[in-house]
């Protein structure tokens, strides 16, 4: 009897090891046909886009047959001839722009959106769960790749001279700095001389550009498009990288789209929204890319928020408060603060900060006059710089970004040298 009862218990065994096996590859190809179904979404939504933009296309062309047929049966003289010209050369100016937009774009959400998720569903475990590893997505312009910190001693370059006078390339308490990662051009708002200054990644003097501004102090680039808040115009505009002024919202106020002694902002890829840091209400307003109000955030949180970083995934906001950075998740939770300031403690004085893509945060300190790291969690893993005029030395630094070379950009309100690249 009890060989029988050992051949029944395995037969069981057996019966059971084949249902779990089952139950878990269904799972598995439950979660993978759900992948499937978002990406294949995804992609439909592409293609309805680019169908659009196309739609768009055509009309311009229509558009232009029509003038084309028109100005040949009616116009004749060579100022008529020249109108023809300039029409045609403004509608192919139009369709080349929509073209080259809607090429980006595509490229933009293949390379931030399909190849992210197969890495995503390559990274699928079977043992019955989806486990999706995180995956720190962008912006097409964003950093490559994380710096070696411990490296960063001495600067590699250092240029810029900083004075009262406002001759080109001269800066008078420079503030935001923001580098177009397509050329390396490093956009300076140079707050006391009320205008952008422009430098190449070597430091040579290219152009400024000051329409409508006051004191300017908050700088970043998005989709060759530059947005500068103005502290006391209490406004932000809008350039084409040339300095050609868009759009500017804005005054001084509480309301929508009104600001009280405003600071840094940036830019989500992930919906184009732009994010500012209203200090004295202390709040950020999240605008539109048209510069049209949407929301805000960190009501009753903040104190005086100073700089702002939007990822795909999170959004992080430096404030004057203990601790000072506040983490959000893309729907605006709150899910942590990290990084204490204040006399004795890590920070003293941080008005701007940059992420690499493992989100250590590279945050400039005004008043300790140095340059910190820290890892996502807010342990320091990194400290370099110390007050003075020399190489490697700051004075009250303020700027700082992060290229997509791995170097660090440092912009001092006081050094000779006042723009540092480590």
């Amino acid at each position: 009897m009890a060989s029988v009862e050992v051949k029944i218990n395995f037969i069981e065994q057996v019966k059971e090891s084949r249902k779990k096996i089952r139950d878990c590859f269904k799972r598995s190809q439950e979660a993978l046909q759900f992948r499937e179904s978002i990406l294949l979404s995804r992609i439909d939504e592409i293609e309805k886009d680019y169908n659009s933009k196309n739609q768009e296309m055509q009309e311009l062309l229509e558009a232009l047959n029509k003038s084309k047929s028109f100005i040949t049966d009616t116009l004749t003289s060579n100022k008529l001839k020249t109108t023809h010209r300039g029409i045609e050369s403004l509608i192919n100016k139009q369709i080349e722009e929509l073209t080259v937009d809607t090429d980006s774009s595509i490229a933009f959400e293949w390379n931030n959106q399909f190849e992210t998720n197969i890495e995503q569903l390559g990274s699928i475990q079977l043992n019955g769960q989806t486990n999706i590893s995180p995956n720190h997505t962008f912006p097409v312009q964003g950093k490559p790749v994380v710096p070696d910190y411990k490296a960063k001693q001495l600067p590699t370059a250092y240029c810029c001279k900083n004075s009262d006078k406002k001759a080109p390339g001269e800066l008078n308490c420079p503030r935001g700095i923001a580098i177009h990662y397509q050329t390396g051009n490093i956009y300076i708002a140079d707050c006391n001389n009320h205008r952008v200054q422009v430098f190449t990644s070597n430091g040579d003097y290219l152009f400024m550009f000051s329409e409508k501004m006051n004191k300017p102090i908050g700088i970043c680039i998005f989709q060759n498009k530059v947005f500068v808040t103005q502290y006391l115009g209490h406004c932000i505009n809008k350039y084409e990288l040339e300095g050609k002024l868009i759009k500017s919202v804005g005054s001084r106020g509480n309301g929508e789209a009104q600001f009280n002694d405003i600071y840094g902002l940036d830019v989500s890829d992930r919906n184009s929204n732009v994010y500012v840091c209203d200090c004295n209400n202390k709040r950020v307003q999240i605008l539109t890319q048209e510069l049209k109000f949407h929301s805000m955030l960190g009501i009753d949180l903040f104190n005086h928020p100073r700089d702002v970083k939007v990822t795909r995934d999170r959004v992080l906001v430096l404030d004057d408060s203990d601790p000072c950075m506040f983490v959000f998740n893309s729907d605006h939770v709150l899910t942590n603060r990290l990084i204490t300031r204040g006399d004795g403690k890590q920070t003293k004085s941080a008005y701007c900060f940059d992420i690499d893509r493992d989100y250590n945060i590279i945050l400039s300190d005004f008043a300790n006059h140095c340059v910190y790291i820290f890892n996502q969690e807010g342990e320091q893993i990194h400290k370099f710089g110390k007050k003075g005029q020399g190489i490697g030395e700051f004075i009250n630094p303020y700027g700082i970004a992060l290229d997509n070379t791995g170097h660090i950009i440092v912009m001092c309100q006081k050094n000779t040298n006042c723009l540092q690249s480590f």
